[in-house]
Parts: C-alpha cells; structure tokens; sequence
C-alpha cells in the first residue's frame, strides 16, 4: 500500500505540477497532502493526510522528481 501513495504522488508532480507548492521544509498539494522535505533526503516523509515513513529507494524516487518539479516551476513563465 505505501508505494501505491507514493506512485499517486509522483504521477500527480509529474502531470500536474502547478498544484504543488514548494519551499524549504515542504512540498504541498492543494488537495492537503504535505511532504516533509526539510533536512534533506533521508528525512523525507509523508506528513499529511497521514504519517508515513517511506524507505530509501522510495526516497530517491521523491527526490529526483522534488528536483524535476522546483526546476519546472522556476522556468515557468506566464504569457503576457
């Protein structure tokens, strides 16, 4: 069951990544799930809507797609 959240989650950043609000400590959707990405990647851990450790390959996978996100969302731009 743990790795089937986190697929969700993955698929979601990947697809829709203007619904995920980043900064220092969190990743957040606005559906209410929250990410604890402070401390770097082996603290990573699901916060919201329940706690959930996640194991080291699990982290990995988070971490490349937090990275593919906060860079997507710095060359984004709007059309004006």
């Amino acid at each position: 069951m743990r790795a089937d959240n986190l697929n969700v989650i993955l698929n979601n950043m990947s697809r829709n990544p203007t619904d995920w609000k980043i900064n220092k400590f969190h990743a957040q959707h606005k559906s209410g799930v929250r990410i604890w990405i402070g401390n770097g990647l082996y603290s990573y851990h699901i916060e919201k809507p329940e706690y959930q450790e996640l194991g080291l390959i699990e982290r990995f996978k988070l971490h490349k797609q937090i990275k593919l996100l906060t860079r997507n969302k710095n060359n984004f731009h709007f059309p004006i």
